[in-house]
């Protein structure tokens, strides 16, 4: 959540630090605030609102070559102007801008006013830059070192002094942040992409870190006071990959980029001779998979649906037992994971706070961890003992498309592997390949229909509410559809196994409700179409989309769309392109924004 960027250099700072706050946008946000070091001191705008309404108060021409910025996403305090970042000390000497959350601020809080602390907002920020100034003695590193000693949760901080024009003090734990390295000037960001315009050299700073940059260099230690050599990487990736270009939105964008997504997850790791995958970074043997005898899930939201998919996946045909467990609720359970487990945390961003919560005490407790993740160089990806990397691309819209598709993508791969390690025979592995080298034109014909769903908008976009149902594999899909339609479309819609819609949820059911059912031709299409019997008798209306050729649910359908015919096993990855259009377009057609829906953030780095 929430968006940090820094700049120290030759040129003027402002440029920069708007332009990055444009970048980070999509990662949610309520206020935004710019400090400025100038002859006369820190210089500090803010504004409840967009980063437009921010530059709007700022100078047009500003010479100062230092400065730090945020966009905030409300957690302590309402949006506001004077609750905006950076957030400033007693004498309006140090400001701090601040992603995360700082659990014992109350603590913190009174213990400084005890001692004559002057606090102006309600957030837990503030008392970090009164720590600071409590601590400092011309020495801004060594204070901002100390300060963190004190606090309690997750930070990404990035901290200037009035009097001292050369330096950024910069640190992290539990929040990401990055630096990029110029010519005689540094960045700083809680994201590459606020960076790449300006510079591909970037240093990954690691949790417990801490790095003085200034105009000529940087040098990084932690927070324990230990100097650390952090090495420059330098991003083939273009920046472009992080614009939107000709599209209209940025997740039909990404929704365009799925059969790529597909080609990528799959590339180097099929071997269609032998019928057979190969996952290099995963760090297991065949012997060790094959050793496995459960298989644990950990994830949040769209994760956590993919993570159903997988379930399905490893039970039907692997065989494996496997549950599923939101991270949220994981850290706080009793942990029963035995040493024999396959224990998988995905994340798109690999720095979802839950997911990391975790992966930290299972770490803590001696297993080991893999993860799926969607950022080479996030925590999850350092942390973990070995992962599958989704190789989706950058993904801009808050509400994931590409992403999602891509940890399906690979749970499958997996769950094929550890199927083909046991009973699925080298015929069937063929055919499941075959059809999976398909797919990436089917996703292409898919998305070429969109208007197709025209008529299915129609009976959504008025509604207050909505059923998704589906059975086995097609449920989490569902669950994926009803969750995009709520975060993008803002219509409330509830998600359940079409066999459950009997036990109580039928009783909402009247003649405008709209119901979308995925009755594809599986192994439970029958039971599906008795469900789909049901809601007709009822006159509600029946969104469906099932198998190509299929008259009899066209029949019973107010709007039908079909898709082609495939392998069970990846009935999930076809399914789930027209949830992401029809949210899509119901969205657009209602006048919203989808690629920054309110009260979201891209990466939920706060628990």
């Amino acid at each position: 959540m929430c968006g940090i960027v820094g700049y120290i250099g030759n040129r003027p700072a402002m440029p920069f630090l708007l332009e990055g706050l444009r970048r980070l946008e999509y990662r949610g946000y309520d206020s935004a605030g710019v400090a400025r070091l100038t002859s006369a001191g820190l210089a500090v705008t803010k504004a409840a609102g967009k980063v437009a309404e921010l530059a709007a108060l700022l100078p047009a021409e500003t010479q100062e070559t230092l400065g730090i910025a945020h966009t905030r996403w409300a957690t302590h305090g309402a949006p506001s102007e004077v609750n905006a970042h950076p957030h400033l000390d007693c004498g309006g000497k140090i400001a701090v801008v601040h992603n995360g959350i700082i659990e014992n601020f109350q603590h913190l809080k009174r213990r400084l006013e005890d001692e004559g602390h002057r606090f102006r907002s309600e957030t837990d920020t503030e008392v970090l830059a009164h720590l600071i100034e409590k601590h400092y003695r011309e020495n801004l590193g060594e204070a901002v070192r100390l300060a963190l000693q004190d606090v309690r949760g997750a930070y990404a901080v990035a901290v200037v002094v009035a009097d001292q024009p050369n330096l950024i003090v910069a640190a992290r734990r539990g929040s990401p942040l990055v630096m990029g390295v110029g010519l005689h000037e540094h960045f700083v960001a809680s994201d590459i992409g606020a960076i790449l315009p300006f510079t591909k050299d970037i240093v990954y700073l690691n949790d417990g870190e801490l790095v003085r940059i200034s105009r000529e260099g940087f040098r990084a230690m932690t927070l324990d006071n230990i100097w650390v050599e952090k090495p420059v990487e330098h991003l083939a990736h273009e920046a472009d990959k992080y614009e939107k270009g000709q599209w209209p939105h940025y997740m039909l964008k990404e929704m365009h980029e799925q059969p790529e997504v597909v080609r990528r997850a799959a590339m180097g790791r099929v071997l269609a001779d032998d019928a057979m995958v190969r996952f290099g970074g995963l760090n297991l043997t065949m012997s060790e998979l094959r050793a496995k005898r459960r298989v644990v899930i950990i994830g949040c939201g769209s994760a956590s649906y993919a993570g159903m998919v997988g379930k399905y996946l490893f039970e039907e045909f692997a065989g494996i037992p496997t549950d599923v467990v939101a991270a949220s609720e994981f850290r706080y359970k009793r942990i029963h994971v035995e040493d024999d487990a396959l224990v998988l945390v995905v994340s798109q961003s690999g720095e979802t706070a839950d997911t990391l919560a975790a992966l930290r005490e299972l770490k803590r407790k001696g297993l080991k961890v893999y993860g799926i993740s969607n950022v080479l160089a996030s925590s999850i990806a350092r942390e973990t003992d070995g992962g599958i990397f989704i190789n989706a691309g950058p993904e801009i819209g808050v509400a994931s498309t590409k992403a999602f598709l891509g940890q399906l993508t690979v749970l499958t791969l997996l769950a094929f592997l550890m199927g083909r390690l046991r009973e699925m025979s080298v015929a069937d592995g063929r055919d499941v390949l075959r059809q999976l080298g398909q797919l990436p034109t089917i996703i292409d014909d898919i998305l070429a229909r969109r208007a197709e769903l025209a008529p299915a908008v129609a009976l959504l976009k008025d509604a207050p509410s909505a059923f998704y149902l589906g059975r086995k594999m097609t449920y989490p899909i569902a669950l994926e559809g009803a969750l995009k339609l709520k975060e993008i479309a803002y219509i409330h819609a509830e998600a359940y196994p079409a066999g459950e819609m009997k036990h109580g949820p039928i009783a909402l059911l009247t003649g405008t409700f709209p119901c979308v059912v995925l009755a594809p031709k599986d192994s439970v299409r029958e039971k599906t179409l008795s469900n789909v019997q049901e809601i007709r008798a009822r006159s509600a209306k029946i969104i469906a989309i099932g198998t190509q050729g299929d008259a009899e649910l066209a029949a019973l359908s107010d709007v039908f769309f079909p898709i082609p015919e495939i392998h069970e096993m990846l009935l999930p990855l076809v399914t789930l392109i027209p949830m992401q259009m029809l949210a899509y377009e119901t969205a657009v057609a209602k006048g919203y924004d989808v690629d920054k829906p309110r009260n979201l953030a891209k990466s939920v780095t706060v628990e």
